[in-house]
């Protein structure tokens, strides 16, 4: 009796199986065998070099817009750590649209500096950040004025 029913429920999960993911699986495959995936592929880098210089631009004044408007609204300092992060990309991105648009390199190597320049101020933000807050309790901006000699 019970070996019938372990059968019977071996060959409902067999169905099941066989059903909602051995078929489906043959179709999509049988599907994926029909698209030229390097045509695929072209048509997207196309659509990423149609971008132009206004694109790049209206992104990074957008970034760095919510960059700005996490500096002047947020009391804790590592969210203000991060939108100057957010600032910098912004400017990393305008830099590098302008290399790309002038076909010159400077602006990449601006990008690379700027990247060294973001992670030595997440370093000292943060060392200031653990020390006020060893001291005081707390990483509120507000409470800075305390650091006074």
């Amino acid at each position: 009796m019970i070996v019938s029913y372990i059968t019977n429920l071996w060959d409902i999960v067999q169905n099941i199986l066989d059903k909602w993911l051995v078929q489906p699986a043959g179709a999509i495959m049988e599907w994926l065998s029909g698209v030229d995936i390097m045509a695929l592929a072209a048509g997207t880098v196309d659509f990423v070099f149609h971008l132009s210089l206004t694109h790049y631009l209206l992104l990074g004044a957008l970034l760095f817009t919510i960059g700005l408007f996490g500096v002047m609204t947020r009391r804790n300092l590592i969210a203000t750590i991060i939108s100057i992060e957010l600032m910098l990309n912004a400017a990393n991105i305008n830099f590098l649209a302008f290399a790309q648009y002038l076909g010159r390199p400077e602006g990449s190597v601006m990008a690379i500096f700027v990247i060294a320049l973001a992670a030595a101020e997440v370093a000292v933000g943060l060392a200031i950040a653990l020390s006020v807050y060893r001291h005081r309790g707390t990483i509120d901006v507000e409470q800075f004025h305390l650091l006074r000699g």
